[in-house]
Parts: structure tokens; sequence; C-alpha cells
């Protein structure tokens, strides 16, 4: 084109930003890039807002934060909506979530792509609380959400285990006549089941005319987490039945549900469906249903056989399944061995100490008992103490063990004290070490 002497306009370099941005793998592109905004200052295309957009895009997508920067400060008078977004996605994608926050603040307009880029910024992020308070201003705004807002806070609510907020979603979806899409209503089904409504996890389910192999597998894994075993195997007949193909996750559900209700062979037979069947390879997923499965069971020999023969190295966890079932059917020895095996392998998690040292007490080896104690004092002194969520009419609240720092402290600490006295009183006893 320019061997020819024919000039670009600004959408032949908004075109030629986007090919240079689709595969940044190849330096080529990138270097063509840097070439092709030469082009843009030399022939004065630099003001144009569509050509700034696709320059300050492309430096994020080359990982130049800075140069983006530099092209949306050179003219912030020569910027629209998408240009403010560019550089909200951008601080997002760099984890830069205060940055983005900030900005997100100073926009002199917003849109539907702000609220969900900032949105999805907090979710990324691990603020989830904060994308939740995000949506209700973006509500009280009246600006209408897309899917992919509902669908993420949903998924937020469901894995914060947050009904209040789940539910409010949910009243919004159906206060603006939402369409209930796939993805709506798998997201729904799964926030109700994640939160202790099965009941109308699965009204919603029943209910919904489309589904796919996802709408199916959240509702197999919910009812298999609320000890629906019977429900969640004959669920998944229908799902076969109605011609769909099971996935891994599937068969966490499945395998799950034999777990909770005790059916070894059950759980035997799918496993081998799985792999022989349907040609889907164990994963430690499904290895940790199977051992749980045999030592609830008191097959605690059979699962150390199928530990050692996993075509994949075995985590803590599935070691520490096994550590619990070795103190419940009395397999001391063993359950020494694994106790000391997990804190040599992880010295810093104080569950696997609690376990060795129940072990000990159940067998009266008190000076077994002392020595993992001071050990546990020993080595995790300095831990950060994790913590809690707890939602209370619609306000989340966030605690550490130990927490005195709540408001209403006092009146928690109390509230525990007779909690206590009155277990005492009824003659229950709690299990110490």
């Amino acid at each position: 084109m320019r061997r020819r002497f024919l000039n670009p306009n600004q959408h032949t370099f908004t075109f030629l930003l986007h090919a240079c941005s689709k595969n940044l793998k190849i330096k080529v592109n990138n270097r063509l890039g840097v070439q092709v905004h030469v082009h843009v200052i030399k022939l004065g295309y630099a003001c144009h807002v569509f050509v700034r957009n696709a320059l300050i895009h492309f430096y994020f997508e080359c990982g130049d934060a800075d140069s983006s920067q530099r092209v949306f400060e050179e003219d912030a008078l020569c910027s629209d909506v998408v240009t403010w977004n560019s550089m909200l996605a951008g601080a997002v994608r760099n984890g830069d979530v205060r940055v983005a926050e900030k900005m997100f603040g100073e926009m002199p307009e917003r849109d539907v792509v702000s609220w969900s880029t900032m949105i999805m910024g907090y979710v990324q992020n691990g603020l989830f609380e904060d994308g939740l308070e995000c949506f209700r201003d973006m509500r009280k705004k009246r600006v209408r959400p897309n899917e992919a807002i509902l669908v993420t806070l949903l998924s937020v609510s469901a894995q914060l285990g947050l009904l209040c907020y789940g539910r409010f979603i949910h009243s919004t979806i159906e206060a603006m006549r939402f369409p209930m899409t796939v993805h709506i209503g798998t997201a729904l089904v799964d926030m109700y089941a994640k939160c202790g409504c099965i009941e109308k996890a699965r009204i919603l389910f029943d209910g919904m005319v489309n589904k796919d192999v996802w709408t199916w597998n959240v509702m197999i894994c919910g009812l298999a987490s609320h000890d629906c075993a019977k429900e969640a195997l004959a669920l998944f007949d229908r799902f076969i039945d109605e011609g769909f193909l099971p996935v891994n996750v599937t068969f966490v559900g499945v395998l799950n549900a034999c777990s909770r209700a005790g059916l070894v062979g059950g759980g035997k037979h799918y496993f081998k469906l799985m792999v022989d069947g349907y040609g889907i390879q164990p994963e430690m997923e499904h290895y940790g249903c199977m051992v749980d499965l045999l030592a609830r069971a008191g097959l605690v020999d059979e699962a150390v056989k199928l530990i050692e023969g996993m075509a994949i190295t075995p985590d803590p966890v599935m070691w520490a399944t096994l550590l619990d079932a070795c103190k419940l059917h009395g397999y001391v020895e063993m359950g020494e061995k694994i106790g000391n095996e997990l804190i040599e392998l992880d010295p810093t998690h104080d569950g696997h100490y609690v376990q060795l040292a129940g072990i000990y007490a159940k067998e009266r080896k008190w000076e077994d008992v002392v020595r993992i104690r001071e050990l546990l004092s020993e080595r995790i002194a300095g831990k950060v103490a994790g913590w809690s969520l707890v939602e209370l009419q619609g306000r989340v609240h966030r605690f550490v063990a130990g927490d005195r720092e709540h408001e209403c402290s006092s009146d928690i600490y109390k509230m525990l004290e007779t909690i206590g006295l009155r277990i005492t009183e009824a003659g229950l006893l709690t299990e110490t070490f």
C-alpha cells in the first residue's frame, strides 16, 4: 500500500494493530506493532481515538503497561469510554486492582464493560467481598449487568457460601426478566447447592428447558455433597440415558456419592466404568474419593494398595484421609508411620500434628501426645492465622480464631461460654488431644 503511495486512514492502523496483537508469541508481531506506532505518529493519526485505543490494547497485550500509560497520557482529552476500559482491563490483567479501582473512580463515563471489568478484577484477585459490593453499587446506579457479571458473582457466592448475596443476584435476574440461559441456570443451581439449599437447586434444575453437561455435573455433585447418594446416582443414569457423555467432574460427583453412602461395590464399579467404559484417566480427585470410600469402610490395607499403585504422586490430603481412617479403625502402627511422614512432608500443617496426637491419645500413649504437642508449639508458633467468613443479615463478617476485634466480640464469647456449659450439662465431651 505504501509502495503504491496510497495513504492509510485511521481504520487501516486499527486493523494493523489488532493483527499485531493476535499472536504476540511471534516476536516479529511485537516489532511490527511498534513500527505501526511510528507510522501513526509520522502520518498524524495519534490524535484519533480509535487508533489510540488500538495502541493501548496492543501495548497491554505485549505486557508493556508503561507504553500503554504513555499513550493514554499523551492526550487525555482524546479518549472515550473504550479508552478508559482498555486502561482498566490492562491494570486488572497486571493484578493492579487498586490502580484499576482509582482509575474506575476517575472515569468520566462508565458502561457495562467498565463495571464488568472492575468486578472481574476484584474476583480474580481474591477480593470477593469488594466484587459483590461493586455489583450492589452498579445496581444502585441502574446499570443493567451482562451475563458474564451475573455468572461470575453467582460463582463467588457459591464459593463463599453467601446465600444472601446469591439470592440478591437471583432476584436481580428475575426483576430484570433476564433470559434464563444455560450458563445462568447452571450458576444458580451450583450456588444454591453449595449454599445448602439442595431442594431449591433441584427445583431450578428440573425447571430448566436447556441443560448442558455442566448443568448435570453441578446437580450430581450437589446431590452427592448433601448425602443424597441415591438421587445422585439416579440422576447420573438419566444423564447417560439422555445421550450425554460424562467427563472427569461427573465421576467425581458419582464417586463422592458412593463414598458418602458407603457403597464400596458401587464405587469400584463406577471407577472401572470411568476408566474402561469412557477412557477417562483417574485424577487426584477420583483417587481421593476411592481412598475415602475404602477408608470409611475400614478397608485401610486396600486403600494403601490403591495409593501405592497410583499413576500420579498422591497429595498430602489423601494420606491425611488415610490417617483419619487409621485412628478410627485402630491401625496405630500404620497411622504413626503415615503421620510422621506427613509432618516431614509439610511441617507447617498443624492438622497433621493434631491427627497423629489423636491416634496416640486413643491408645493412651500420653508421652507421645506430649511430644507431638511440644513439636507443634515449636514449629507452628509463627504461623499466620487463617480466616473465615460468616454471612448474617446481608453483611459479611470476617474473623480469625481467637479474634476479639469484632464489634460484638464480648457477646459472641458469652454465647460460646453458654454453649459450652450446655454441652457439659448434656453429658457430651469434646474430643481434644
